[in-house]
């Protein structure tokens, strides 16, 4: 499942690609290293940042689980899809239309919110890629 994340990185390596809800327990395992997540669900965009959720299967109760999440912070390059994140994904719904592809670096967020290391994992540098 993960086995395109688990080969070595080297610089200028084609970036590894992988569903969000596989690679979230995995991550702490890229910090520094290039991906693309796809089926990563935006919620609550801001000028900032955007959380990045990975959903499991509904459940025999026909509800939604949350696999896990990310934090997003898009790159200069991209203020186009910001832009549309913002207008489309600012709210907690899980919307298809916020459902995307997101390229970046992993990092370790975790200090900046106070948290123990490798707690609050993310892409920076992000680029998202639409459905449409």
């Amino acid at each position: 499942m993960l086995t395109g994340l688990l080969m070595p990185s080297a610089p200028r390596a084609l970036e590894a690609q992988s569903d969000v809800v596989a690679f979230v327990g995995a991550a702490r395992h890229h910090i520094g290293e290039r991906v693309t997540l796809d089926h990563c669900h935006l919620v609550y965009t801001t000028e900032e940042e955007i959380t990045c959720v990975g959903l499991l299967p509904r459940d025999a109760a026909g509800d939604v689980r949350m696999a896990g999440k990310l934090l997003i912070r898009v790159g200069a390059a991209e203020i186009a899809g910001h832009r549309r994140a913002l207008s489309q994904c600012a709210g907690g719904s899980l919307d298809r239309a916020c459902e995307v592809s997101v390229s970046g670096e992993v990092f370790d967020a975790s200090r900046a919110f106070g948290l123990d290391e490798a707690r609050l994992l993310g892409l920076r540098e992000a680029a998202i890629r639409w459905p449409d």
